[in-house]
Formats: structure tokens, sequence, C-alpha cells
């Protein structure tokens, strides 16, 4: 009786759970962005220049969106990428929270 010897091949294996979170979370994106462009219609911005300052807003926002959730799914060094940078959004936006908060407004 002989033994037939086989080696060991890596083989990396994408499982359809992660493609179909991506889309998910891409078709997620597009409601969203696109929940808010439609806002302009349902409730007009008083100037151009408003209405210039709230579509930056959500393209930046998109863009970001995108940037991460893209790159989360790229590999496991990147998803390290991707959680320090919510962190440092979170971080930001808690400052932020305290600055407006404690600082005055001059009209």
């Amino acid at each position: 009786m002989e033994t037939k010897l086989q080696t060991n091949q890596n083989v990396e294996i994408k499982s359809k759970k992660e493609v179909s979170l991506r889309k998910l979370l891409n078709m997620i994106g597009l409601l969203i962005f696109g929940g808010l462009a439609l806002t302009i219609i349902t409730n007009p911005p008083h100037s151009i220049n408003e209405i210039k300052e709230f579509l930056l807003f959500i393209v930046g926002s998109a863009f970001v969106y995108y940037v991460l959730v893209n790159l989360y799914f790229i590999g496991q060094s990147w998803r390290k990428v991707v959680y320090a940078s919510l962190l440092i959004i979170g971080s930001v936006s808690i400052f932020i929270i305290f600055y407006l908060s404690t600082s005055s407004i001059p009209h």
C-alpha cells in the first residue's frame, strides 16, 4: 500500500458574506447621501452660497465614507487604518462639541 503525499497550498478564500456586506454598505451610503442631496429639493436653502456649502459637505462626507468602507474590505492591515481613522474622526468631533459649547459666537 502506497501513501500519496500532498503538499500544503495556501489558498485565499474570499467569502461571499464579505462581498455582500460590502455591497450592502455601499448601497446604504448611496441611500444616505442621495437622501441628503434630495433635501435641497424638499427644503431649499436661502442662498447659492448655502447650496454650494451643503453640496461640498455631501461630496466630502460621501468621499470619506466610501474610501473607509472600501479600505476596510481590502485586507486585515487596512482595517486597522480604518479603525484608527474612525477613532481620530470621533475624537475630533467630541473636541469640536466641547469647543463650540464653551466659546461664544459673535453675531
